[in-house]
């Protein structure tokens, strides 16, 4: 039987009833200032994304009246290209009528830019050419440096040859003086066997490689004679190429900075004067097509370059025509 009587569970009843109602309220109040949180919560998440759809909605805004300010721009600088474009040819054709008209008119001078009494410009010109045509008869520096590799390589290899042999005879030596159980012996059978096999292996290569570097030998030898023999007319021709470079610099600053017209196939092909930017380069390409003129004694009014070298013309005049005809692009 129990000690305790219906009279002792009533005061713990009541005790854990009104624990119970405590727990309720303070849970219930938990839950409410959760919830109050919460709410204050959503509402300033609300309230950003409000915020930050107006930013996006401004800043979309700003972006569409920018795009179409720049298209608006755009137009406007399209049509001012446009009428610069209309304008520049309108004057081109204005000064073209003037320049006609000041050829015309009595008294008017045009610069010979092609003169050459006695020949001796051309004279220069084809000592140039000759010059030229020598030293591409000539191997190049990488030709030069892939002979010297070739030989190179025969001459190591058979260095290596040499090295790998007597590694050889000193490993039989070890072998026929240790005994078996010698610690020696086992190291001179590894480098027997390995300077064996590539001695093996560089005598196969050798055959490839000796006949390789007599061929480069050979090329090298006839280049050497060939260098020899036209030493004098590539130095001569680059002696005349220097000469003919200050001949016709000083004769074009004259023309420039004169009051004389210049002919129809300079200013056609170059302008009238250099440009502001890259005038030492629009310089060299008008020496260039004077220098081919007196050459190759082109007289052609018009064109500067005159006409395209038949097939049969020497393979440099047309190496050398395309090269100047594409740098005049940039300057016509």
């Amino acid at each position: 039987m129990s000690d305790y009587s219906t009279e002792d569970y009533g005061p713990r009843i009541e005790a854990l009833k009104r624990s119970h109602a405590t727990f309720e309220r303070n849970t219930d109040y938990a839950l409410s200032n959760v919830q109050s949180k919460l709410e204050d919560v959503e509402s300033t998440v609300d309230q950003l994304d409000a915020r930050e759809r107006r930013h996006f909605e401004s800043l979309e805004a700003d972006i569409q009246e920018a795009k179409e300010t720049a298209e608006a721009r755009s137009d406007e600088l399209e049509e001012s290209i446009s009428a610069t474009d209309t304008g520049m040819e309108r004057l081109g054709r204005r000064v073209t009528a003037l320049e006609r008209h000041l050829r015309q008119a009595e008294g008017a001078v045009v610069v010979d830019l092609d003169a050459d009494r006695g020949g001796k410009l051309r004279g220069l010109g084809l000592a140039v050419e000759e010059g030229l045509a020598a030293e591409a008869e000539l191997l190049t520096p990488h030709q030069r440096n892939v002979i010297h590799y070739t030989i190179s390589h025969h001459r190591q290899a058979r260095q290596a040859l040499t090295g790998h042999r007597a590694t050889v005879r000193q490993a039989a030596a070890a072998l026929a003086s240790t005994a078996a159980g010698d610690p020696r012996r086992k190291k001179a059978e590894e480098d027997f066997t390995t300077a064996a096999k590539a001695a093996q292996e560089t005598q196969e290569r050798l055959g490839n490689l000796a006949k390789n570097a007599k061929n480069a030998e050979e090329q090298r030898a006839t280049d050497d004679a060939r260098r020899a023999r036209s030493a004098a007319v590539i130095e001569a021709g680059q002696r005349a190429h220097t000469q003919l470079r200050v001949r016709l610099r000083s004769r074009l600053s004259d023309a420039l900075s004169g009051a004389d017209l210049l002919p129809v196939w300079f200013s056609t092909a170059l302008g009238p004067m250099a440009p502001s930017r890259d005038a030492e380069e629009w310089l060299e390409t008008a020496l260039d097509v004077l220098a081919y003129r007196v050459t190759y004694q082109v007289t052609d009014p018009v064109l500067a370059l005159g006409s395209t070298p038949s097939e049969g013309s020497a393979p440099r005049r047309t190496a050398r025509f395309n090269e100047l005809a594409r740098d005049l692009r940039a300057w016509g």
